[in-house]
């Protein structure tokens, strides 16, 4: 659980873009499709050869293939999910989901940031505009968010309450 500070407020919550589950998407209806032809083509052939015993074996097996693609599906819908930038007013939070048991959580201060990038790459993430958010520290150190949206609104979000005296709500003069 993330507990903020007493004064801390949350301005924007980050999750990676719709389009970073395109490419796995796709793969997964494919691979739900791929049954169909394969029990298309050996039903067709292997009629005369199906004995109720391999039949049994044949529906296990297409029972263990589906609750793999759904256990897959779920896993990456998790990390998806659970991927999250949180900027506040005094700090920024990366939790990063990988698989179902493995989360890391780092928080740096905002009067640490030394430096923010954006990075857009290619026709679909400037067409749907999207991309990567790097914040910079002065000891070097660098948090990165992949495939993030509205790129630009966490950018000035970020530089402004960078710029403030710590703990103060207003920006510098």
């Amino acid at each position: 659980m993330l507990s903020l500070l007493a004064d801390e407020k949350v301005l924007m919550v980050i999750r990676r873009h719709w389009f970073a589950l395109a490419r796995p998407a796709t793969v997964l209806v494919v691979l739900l499709i791929l049954p169909s032809f394969v029990f298309g083509v050996a039903g067709v052939a292997g009629e005369r050869f199906l004995t109720a015993e391999f039949q049994s074996i044949i529906n296990f097996a297409f029972s263990l293939y589906i609750l793999g693609i759904l256990l897959y599906s779920f896993i990456l819908w998790a990390d998806y999910y659970l991927d999250v930038w949180i900027i506040t007013n005094r700090r920024l939070i990366d939790i990063k989901q990988q698989g179902l048991f493995n989360r890391s959580i780092s928080e740096l201060s905002m009067d640490k940031v030394q430096d923010v990038t954006i990075e857009i790459y290619g026709f679909v993430q400037t067409l749907l505009k999207f991309g990567n958010l790097k914040v910079q520290t002065a000891s070097q150190s660098t948090f990165t968010i992949c495939d993030a949206p509205n790129l630009y609104e966490a950018k000035e979000t970020i530089l402004k309450y960078s710029q403030l005296p710590h703990g103060v709500g207003a920006p510098k003069p």
